[in-house]
């Protein structure tokens, strides 16, 4: 026979330690009581104590966003990580993720980071053939300062810099895994691709001066680049191959005349006797790639591939004087090396090529080390004493007053 349970509202607290709490039966409270510890309910009070603590010292203005790309807003995860801010609404967006993150890795769809490789790869050869790193900017989504960390590292402050990143998110590898070749109508890309479409075009009868005709393009320029006598094409004539090839590579040539099927054979017949194949099918299907295919490069042509690479004319044209050279930063480190190398002070380079505050691409081992706290660039002011070598080939030197002591005892 059961016994029925009072139910209720029962309250056990400890005198010690200060420990209570509410049950809805009296044994329960009893149980909770003689199961409780001391010792670790004060160690529990006293952490809340100084949690409580640092939570009030925490300053809960919002941070204006420092950055000079990006505009981070308020309530985000990114302000609560990069701009530091500790204001209610960023503090409730970084508490909401770590929420998500401990949820998603307790249902095991946390992936976290993923290995960077992969998409770095692409990236470069989306560089190496002719893409800007600004361009894929844009059309990936992907912000500049996780672009720069992912190819270049960031630069410490002791002027060394750290390694590439090595792991990023899912879906910024979705991102620029995805990306494909954008260029403009007027860059030069490689004829393979071009040509081996033409040709292919060539075998099924449609004849070279009909597919020229089709792309407005006069005999004298679309012969050599079916032969594949020319190396690259612009990007323009590649679009519209690749579409045309789209059009006509299940599409039979007209042979309704007899110059059209005159035509028609001596293509076939020019085809075979120079071994050119036909359209590509995989699976019974036809297989196009890209219009822009990216070009396969070698390991060494991949590493070699960051921001060391200059425009030679570029910093030619410079350092002859002509400032209108369009430069970025590798172009200015090697202005300023090559300046410094001709024996250049850093006056001279700025008023000469227009890089401005050349100190900040020197070396660290070559900068100046003047008195602490001395500005290289005051010493050009009028009447400055400062001896500064860096501007002692450009100013005349301060003038001194003689040393009377010296010539008195000379003359003594």
């Amino acid at each position: 026979m059961n016994r029925k349970v009072k139910r209720g509202s029962y309250r056990r607290s400890c005198p010690r330690c200060g420990w209570q709490g509410t049950y809805d039966t009296a044994a329960k409270g009893d149980y909770a009581k003689r199961r409780h510890s001391c010792a670790r309910h004060q160690a529990k009070a006293a952490g809340a104590e100084r949690y409580a603590s640092r939570m009030a010292a925490v300053d809960r203005t919002p941070k204006p966003c420092l950055h000079k790309q990006a505009d981070h807003q308020h309530g985000t995860y990114a302000c609560y990580t990069l701009d530091a801010c500790r204001c209610a609404p960023c503090v409730s967006a970084q508490r909401a993720y770590e929420v998500d993150r401990v949820r998603q890795k307790a249902y095991g769809r946390w992936n976290g980071l993923i290995d960077a490789e992969p998409a770095r790869q692409h990236v470069q050869r989306l560089m190496a053939a002719g893409m800007g790193l600004k361009r894929i900017v844009v059309v990936s989504g992907v912000s500049q300062g996780v672009m720069w960390k992912l190819l270049y590292g960031v630069p410490r402050t002791d002027g060394t810099r750290r390694p590439p990143q090595q792991r990023i998110k899912p879906t910024t590898a979705e991102r620029l895994l995805g990306l494909e070749l954008d260029l403009a109508d007027g860059a030069l890309v490689a004829n393979t691709d071009t040509a081996r479409r033409l040709q292919a075009l060539v075998t099924k009868g449609w004849s070279m001066s009909k597919l020229g005709a089709l792309l407005d393009v006069s005999p004298g320029n679309f012969n050599p680049v079916v032969l594949g006598r020319r190396s690259q094409v612009t990007a323009g004539t590649a679009r519209r191959v690749h579409a045309l090839y789209l059009e006509l590579a299940e599409q039979a040539p007209p042979e309704e005349t007899h110059h059209d099927k005159v035509a028609a054979s001596r293509s076939r017949n020019y085809a075979a006797a120079r071994g050119w194949s036909g359209p590509l099918r995989i699976g019974g299907r036809l297989h196009v790639g890209p219009a822009l295919p990216l070009p396969e490069l070698e390991d060494a042509e991949v590493l070699a591939l960051d921001e060391t690479a200059y425009d030679e004319a570029a910093v030619a044209r410079r350092l002859d004087g002509d400032r209108t050279a369009r430069i970025g930063k590798a172009e200015r480190v090697e202005i300023v090396r090559r300046a410094r190398a001709l024996g250049w002070s850093l006056l001279t380079i700025e008023r000469r090529t227009g890089v401005t505050k050349p100190e900040r691409y020197l070396e660290p081992s070559s900068r100046p080390h003047d008195e602490p706290g001395q500005n290289v660039r005051a010493c050009g002011e009028a009447g400055h004493q400062h001896q500064c070598t860096d501007c002692a080939g450009v100013l005349p030197p301060a003038t001194t007053q003689p040393d009377r002591s010296a010539g008195s005892s000379r003359s003594a």
